[in-house]
């Protein structure tokens, strides 16, 4: 009788208790194997490229960046790479991001562990898989923003200026710069302060 191939999961979460938590529950499926962990997304990417897993079980509030861009990082530059994304967010906004980053899978981390394991199982098998409710809250209250215009939102709100977010997203200022004024127009202000304001009145990020 063959031996089942091991799946290699890379599991980041900044809280240690949850980590632990992931890898008595994943421990007990067969062949599936935790090879490392990150408590923030820097060195995520040196991580990734060292330990090569099939799965990356990532949690979307994580310190050192932007969680959603650095999964759609991850996904152009390792392509057969499984990236589930899990979140506490209640913002329809932040689940359309993330699921337009092209994440493989999306799951609430209130969600029941033997939820999470039907889901992972699912993915492994080629399956891009959306908790139900995370979807349909997704297609709700829509300020009409691209992913795009979701980052630059988020560095706005957290107070980066034109040439960080340039630079963070390996764009030109001026593509930035066009970024902002979409914004502004879409969410209908004229300031940096008005927008950040909007932002929060929307619960974009929470």
């Amino acid at each position: 009788m063959s031996t089942p191939a091991t799946v290699r999961i890379l599991m980041a979460d900044d809280h240690v208790m949850f980590r632990e938590g992931l890898k008595l529950l994943l421990g007990l499926e067969p062949g599936w194997q935790i090879v490392g962990e990150a408590s923030s997304l820097d060195g995520l990417k040196e991580r990734v490229a060292e330990l090569q897993p099939e799965l990356l079980l990532l949690d979307y509030h994580m310190p050192g960046g932007d969680t959603a861009a650095t999964a759609a990082w991850l996904r152009q530059r390792h392509p057969a790479l499984k990236i589930v994304l899990l979140t506490g967010a209640t913002s329809p906004t932040v689940f359309r991001q993330l699921i337009g980053c092209g994440v493989h899978g999306l799951q609430p981390k209130l969600g029941s562990g033997a939820e999470l394991v039907l889901a992972l199982q699912r993915v492994l098998r080629g399956e891009t898989v959306i908790h139900p409710e995370l979807a349909a809250q997704a297609q709700a209250s829509d300020p009409g923003l691209t992913p795009r215009e979701l980052q630059v939102a988020k560095m706005i709100s957290e107070g980066l200026n034109n040439a960080a977010m340039a630079e963070h997203l390996n764009l030109s200022p001026k593509t930035v710069d066009k970024h902002r004024e979409n914004l502004m127009r879409k969410l209908a202000v004229s300031s940096a302060a008005q927008l950040v304001a909007r932002v929060k009145d929307l619960g974009l990020f929470e």
